[in-house]
């Protein structure tokens, strides 16, 4: 008489081998299609900060291609050249100047165009004007109606006897406040269209309810409104900080850090530095402590953006 085995409560699994199945063809087509992002990101993204990274660490001329490593030597050398302190500080004011201004500005007139009025659609249409103008133009614009000899706004502020400098870009007090009127003008825009977007998705049934029981517009504006707006605030906080932060255009065609370094920010620095003294290593040490800057504020927002869900979620 023959044993019959014992039959095993436990399925036996079949070998990893056949386990594996092969790649559906849909997924193969989907590869197919992100390989070109993937290269296109890693030559344009990755190899670049990798290769800043390597010229940190070493001394190279911008016409030569020797380098030598020095360590942290270049990071000691930027940061106690003359005048790092002050493109610090100007960065700063110029960064969190237009963008106090921007969402300000931004925030009052997407208000006004979430209300019901004749010719709002065109008026819409017109806010987008400074926006797609480009940089060369808008600081050309500007630099004309500030000049001395036809300029209509400081024609106007003589006139009127305001005190600003007739042509703020070349003076020592108010070059600064050039630059970002410049750059607020330029790109308030985006807060206009990003604001009035996230206002057309508030139930506008919470503000008839709120004016029933008797609520007031500020109370409205602080209990609606503005909870809805802070999540959006601090998105597009953080993108127009990392933006201003890297702004190079506007300084540069408006006042090329002048006058006497007033208005020099670091991404003036770093061109200063790679094509005034041809050193591509001090330069990239430069970018480096901007990337370092930049990533310690964006962890700032985004722990700030966590905090605001869980509170008005």
């Amino acid at each position: 008489m023959t044993e019959t085995p014992a039959v095993s409560g436990k399925r036996e699994m079949p070998p990893l081998d056949a386990r594996r199945k092969p790649m559906s063809r849909d997924r193969k087509v989907g590869l197919m299609l992100l390989t070109p992002l993937i290269v296109l990101v890693v030559g344009l993204t990755v190899y670049p900060i990798i290769q800043v990274i390597f010229l940190a660490f070493h001394q190279q001329g911008l016409f030569s291609q020797e380098s030598r490593f020095v360590g942290l030597g270049n990071f000691n050398e930027v940061m106690q050249h003359e005048g790092f302190t002050r493109s610090i500080r100007n960065t700063f004011v110029f960064t969190f100047g237009s963008l106090s201004l921007q969402m300000a500005i931004g925030l009052a007139i997407a208000l006004l165009l979430n209300r019901e009025f004749p010719l709002r659609a065109p008026i819409r249409g017109v806010m987008l004007f400074s926006y797609l103008v480009p940089y060369v133009v808008a600081a050309m614009t500007w630099r004309f109606m500030f000049s001395d000899a036809t300029g209509i706004l400081n024609f106007w502020i003589r006139e009127t006897g305001l005190p600003i400098a007739p042509s703020p870009f070349g003076s020592l007090d108010w070059s600064m406040f050039g630059v970002i009127l410049v750059n607020t003008w330029k790109n308030f825009p985006f807060m206009v269209i990003v604001f009035l977007a996230q206002l057309q998705t508030i139930d506008r049934q919470l503000y008839e309810a709120a004016s029933v029981d008797g609520a007031s517009a500020w109370q409205q504006f602080r209990h609606i409104t503005l909870p809805s707006l802070i999540p959006i605030m601090l998105v597009v906080g953080m993108l127009r900080t990392i933006w201003n932060f890297n702004n190079f255009e506007v300084v540069f065609l408006l006042t090329q850090g002048g006058p006497l370094g007033r208005t020099e920010t670091l991404p003036l620095y770093i061109y200063r530095f790679v094509f005034g003294e041809f050193s591509l290593g001090r330069g990239a040490a430069l970018a480096a402590i901007v990337f370092l800057i930049l990533l310690a504020m964006s962890l700032i927002y985004w722990r700030l953006y966590e905090k605001m869900q869980e509170r008005f979620s």
